[in-house]
């Protein structure tokens, strides 16, 4: 309904200002104090008895102050947001949008569904929901001074609670982290979400659902969702308990310590039946070698110092690891793909992904600390067999050239050879005539490659998802690495437990029943295969190289435009130059064009 508007006896209320009238303004400026009104509200406040404003003059004046007289809780791209707000009552005329003389039926639902955001791993805080709620009580209340200033009230509810929306809906669609500092194919595909007209379409119904309906559709999602629910009443609880140092826990142990386990695996819901002893029973070597595979650790059913501490890590901890994991969510599109490859990074393991059902499982080796393996997502194009590793630069710089030094024989040694890129022959050249010095030079024209041979460090296969830091899957020879606990031992890119088994899987369509991954590998050759369809792959869930303490820092002193995504990995020379080869000649393309369109006129 439209509001009612009021005239303006502003006039009027000056020419009642006479000597002799301050100390009642006085009390009436103490009177909005005690009430916790600011300065410039009481300017704005309607007096018992005197001239009243509408909601929509006093929305009118808001608007015109700007952001920076809401005293917001959170400031971070409060430009961008303002700018919405400033649209949307733009496109409404100046109407409010929560209530004419009282709060309508949207105002009471978000004020309500605003505080259950923190069931998603957000910071109701950080959308002033706790002052939202004091002016929509503010706005129902009966007594007189309530009354008499309902026009600054309802302006001051509308304007918080369509910020409050703005800034909610896309964080929980999107995240907290600007979309320019993520993986670019992670971008929603099609057009940007029409926030306002959202907005204009939603307020009147229940926000709850809208909220409901904009977080990710992923089982993975819902999951941590309910898994925060449990960790927080566990916290609520006095929290799960610590597993003291001792032997490894084995079949048939018993005592105190297996006791503290059976409450810890309880807790944490890793129990699927109550346990009454204190006996570890085959049950709990399966409730084990699950929690030992969810979390990376080789399946052993054994308690070890590494499933300890993964053990005792307190729930506080996981809360906040969860609440991470959940914005972490927020940035991947609406659909991973129907069949895809997914790398844990941080429990060093793969999954081949059909319609949501786990395919194939394997362990995986990733990159070190000093060569990260980076978040991303891409896709596998093709698989080659019996491939030739060439060397990344930082390997060049960082291994080869110091090994050189040691040893001149070293390239040959090692069956690798070194080509020349200045040339599109890429023609071999003598190791003795590279000028080594220069090999950190983004212009150093040289490649290094080792022949094909089992004991490659890409192993037989190697399955190829072009990307601009230069990472893939690969099989390889070194078998051990696969057998401990903490794999990261790569250069960045992923080694693969099982890696022909897979390459067969995603090239069954192309290859058909009666050729094999390992029938090409017996041939000797070299030989690239192309997939059927580009299959996706996503590299997720890094907490091995510190993700979490940066997103968690980030977000804790409301900084996301300074947050990294993979702050310690190189980007491929070679690419960048192929990046900017294809951008010159698209602005050659788009010159040629526009001079055809100007000769046809």
């Amino acid at each position: 309904m439209r509001p009612r508007t009021q005239p303006d006896h502003t006039g009027a209320l000056r020419r009642r200002i006479v000597p002799g009238a301050g100390a009642s303004v006085l009390a009436l400026g103490l009177l909005l104090l005690a009430l916790g009104l600011s300065a410039c509200e009481s300017e704005l406040m309607e007096g018992p008895g005197g001239p009243r404003t509408s909601t929509r003059e006093e929305l009118r004046k808001l608007l015109e102050g700007g952001w920076a007289a809401l005293s917001l809780p959170d400031t971070t791209g409060a430009d961008s947001t303002w700018a919405w707000v400033k649209e949307f009552y733009a496109r409404r005329k100046g109407r409010p949008a929560w209530g004419g003389r009282s709060p309508n039926r949207g105002a009471r639902r978000l004020v309500e569904a605003l505080p259950r955001l923190n069931e998603a791993g957000l910071d109701p805080g950080d959308y002033d929901t706790e002052r939202l709620a004091r002016l929509l009580r503010r706005a129902t209340s009966n007594d007189s001074f309530a009354r008499a200033t309902r026009s600054i009230t309802m302006a001051r509810l509308d304007v918080r609670a369509t910020y409050a929306l703005l800034r909610a809906a896309p964080h929980l669609r999107e995240g907290r982290i600007p979309r320019g500092l993520l993986d670019p194919d992670w971008l929603p595909a099609g057009t940007a979400v029409d926030w306002l007209t959202r907005l204009e379409r939603e307020a009147d119904r229940d926000p709850a659902k809208l909220f409901a309906e904009l977080e990710p559709n992923y089982d993975g999602y819902r999951r941590l969702r309910g898994a925060l629910a449990r960790c927080r009443a566990i916290a609520a609880a006095g929290g799960w308990p610590e597993l003291p140092s001792g032997p490894p826990i084995t079949l048939g142990a018993t005592g105190p310590r297996v006791g503290r386990l059976i409450r810890r695996l309880a807790l944490s819901g890793d129990l699927p039946e109550p346990v009454r002893d204190t006996v570890f029973d085959a049950r709990l070597v399966r409730a084990i070698g699950e929690f030992q595979v969810r979390n990376g650790i080789p399946l052993s059913g054994v308690v070890g110092e590494a499933t300890r501490a993964l053990l005792n890590v307190p729930v506080e901890a996981r809360i906040r690891q969860i609440e991470l994991n959940l914005e972490r969510w927020r940035w991947l599109p609406d659909s991973l793909g129907r069949r895809r490859v997914e790398i844990n990074i941080p429990a060093f393991h793969l999954e081949l992904i059909d319609q949501e059902r786990v395919m194939r499982g394997m362990r995986v080796v990733v990159g070190k600390r000093s060569s990260p393996t980076p978040v991303f997502s891409d896709a596998v194009v093709y698989v080659e067999v019996n491939p030739t590793w060439t060397l990344p630069p930082s390997v060049v710089q960082k291994e080869i050239v110091p090994a050189l030094r040691k040893k001149r024989n070293y390239l040959s040694a090692n069956r690798m050879f070194v080509v020349s890129i200045a040339r599109a022959t890429r023609d071999t050249v003598d190791s003795r005539e590279v000028p080594w010095k220069e090999a950190a030079s983004d212009s150093f024209p040289y490649l290094v490659i080792q022949s094909a041979g089992r004991d490659n460090p890409l192993g037989q296969v190697k399955l190829m998802c072009p990307n601009e830091y230069d990472v893939y899957l690969h099989d390889s020879p070194q078998r051990s690495r696969f057998g401990v606990a903490s794999r990261d031992y790569s250069h960045g890119c992923v080694r693969l437990e099982e890696a022909v088994t897979l390459a067969d899987s995603l090239l069954a369509p192309v290859l058909g029943d009666s050729v094999t991954v390992d029938s090409l590998i017996a041939r000797g050759t070299w030989r690239r295969v192309r997939l059927a369809q580009p299959m996706p792959v996503h590299f997720l869930r890094d907490d091995l190289y510190g993700l979490d303490a940066r997103l968690d820092r980030a977000l804790r002193t409301h900084t996301p435009a300074r947050f990294v995504l993979n702050p310690d990995v190189e980007v491929s020379p070679p690419w960048l130059a192929a990046q900017a080869q294809a951008r010159e000649l698209a602005g050659r393309a788009a010159a040629a064009r526009a001079l055809r369109r100007s000769v046809a006129r």
